[in-house]
């Protein structure tokens, strides 16, 4: 029989899927606000790039400081076990979107929050996008903050967020 983490497992579906099955275990995204759970679970969907800016991260509360690094902390281990059984190691999370995630779900405009960084809009957009798919994922499991994670998916699909990629047809749509 599946247990109760098993179960998480499964409605997530991410190449960091047991990193955060095992963070929602760990009450790591419970008890928090809509903006910090979007900014916390960005970790998981940004990745900085070479050519791309050098985000650095920022955080509201020394709390939620030290939660990003318990997420650190607890993809490393599951890295260790990883490496010590030979698979595919998964990668670190990645806190430098926090702050733009944050503030998107906030209610902040675009064009401030671009106005600053070096993100271009697209990218902007993708990992947004990403984000609300991976939130409405936590959503969907029986952990404590699974209406805090869909708040956080309807925060963050707004705007240019809510209508980019209309104008292509679904598949229901196209027949």
């Amino acid at each position: 029989k599946l247990t109760e983490r098993g179960e998480r497992l499964v409605r997530i579906y991410h190449e960091s899927d047991l990193a955060i099955a095992e963070a929602l275990e760990e009450q790591l995204f419970d008890n928090v606000t809509a903006s910090e759970l979007a900014g916390l679970a960005s970790s998981f969907v940004y990745e900085s790039r070479a050519s791309g800016p050098d985000l650095s991260p920022w955080f509201p509360r020394r709390d939620i400081e030290q939660r990003s690094d318990q997420l650190d902390a607890l993809t490393r281990s599951i890295a260790n076990d990883e490496i010590s059984l030979g698979l595919s190691v998964t990668r670190s999370p990645d806190a430098g979107f926090f702050a733009l995630a944050h503030a998107w779900a906030a209610g902040d405009d675009l064009d401030h929050l671009l106005a600053d960084d070096d993100m271009p809009g697209g990218d902007f957009v993708r990992t947004i996008k990403q984000l609300v798919d991976l939130l409405r994922q936590i959503s969907e499991t029986d952990a404590p903050c699974a209406p805090t994670a869909s708040e956080a998916a309807d925060l963050l699909h707004r705007g240019v967020v809510a209508v980019s990629g209309r104008g292509r047809m679904s598949d229901d749509e196209s027949g």
